[in-house]
């Protein structure tokens, strides 16, 4: 992991947030790039300014500032990149950020300062999980850091999670934690436990990682027997794939279920978007085919 992304509005969530992503840069020695969008409003609402041009340099000066308040408040040797950036809309910003700068990993709040701005926010984190190119780490408003030692991998037993189970091993991999991978079915039929077989060969074929285990769980209410588990045995990080396919299972698994988590969890979410795992995937395909030429 080489270049971090945390993007804040400054509320008291997203400075949360800032210590996840500062800890990642640290513990992976990469690039930390600092990101607020603002607007402004139009001139013809401020009297007192008869140059927009004007007014918006002033605004980036003022936003790089509070940026760098942000970071000098922790004792690090990093050396931040600040963007402030002018836009009406943040996930169009967020993500020519993302284009322009190619970084691994996006760091957000999930909530704002208030009822409008926690609609809005909570907006972007929505439209970032479906929109982004790269994986999106949340971080709910009653979080508090602590380093990744016990994470949850909630899988449906596809083929396509052992792309989004290698990506996430790497991006722990400095705290080494031990890593459960569960699978919720309604009812105890003998194709889940036989999928579940299959999926350990598969996971135990093509990664390395040994710290991880897997269980199987009962219950025809997928997010009550997951948030329960989860408070059971005090995960530090949810690790989800939000995928494209749109039958019922998936939809209720991967849609559904991801925003109840991101919402009512304390606990930070880590969400890669089947599209940028595919991508990932065509990229070394075209790298090998050139090397085997």
């Amino acid at each position: 992991m080489k270049k971090i992304l945390f993007a804040t509005d400054f509320s008291s969530n997203a400075n949360k947030a800032f210590e996840f992503a500062l800890n990642l840069a640290e513990k992976h020695q990469a690039q930390l790039i600092m990101l607020h969008v603002f607007d402004i409003p139009p001139i013809w609402t401020n009297t007192y300014m008869t140059d927009p041009t004007e007014m918006i340099k002033q605004a980036v000066v003022s936003w790089e500032g509070k940026l760098k308040e942000l970071f000098d408040q922790y004792d690090t040797e990093l050396e931040p990149t600040i963007i402030a950036l002018k836009n009406s809309s943040t996930i169009e910003a967020i993500l020519s950020v993302i284009d322009e700068h190619d970084p691994d990993l996006i760091v957000t709040g999930v909530k704002g300062k208030n009822m409008l701005r926690e609609i809005f926010v909570g907006s972007t984190t929505k439209a970032l999980l479906k929109k982004s190119p790269i994986p999106l780490l949340a971080i709910p408003e009653n979080a508090n850091y602590k380093d990744f030692k016990k994470v949850i991998y909630a899988s449906d037993f596809q083929y396509f999670d052992i792309n989004s189970l290698e990506q996430f091993i790497e991006f722990v991999m400095p705290y080494k934690p031990d890593i459960k991978i569960i699978h919720i079915c309604t009812d105890d039929q003998y194709k889940d436990h036989e999928k579940m077989a299959w999926f350990k060969d598969l996971v135990r074929e093509n990664i390395s990682y040994k710290n991880i285990s897997f269980e199987l769980l009962l219950s025809d209410n997928l997010f009550a027997k997951l948030n329960s588990y989860i408070k059971r045995n005090d995960f530090d990080l949810i690790v989800m794939l939000e995928k494209e396919r749109f039958s019922t299972f998936d939809k209720l698994f991967h849609e559904d279920l991801v925003w109840k988590m991101e919402f009512n969890t304390s606990i930070p979410l880590l969400s890669y978007n089947e599209r940028f795992l595919q991508k990932t995937d065509d990229q070394e395909i075209k790298s090998g085919d050139a090397v085997e030429h």
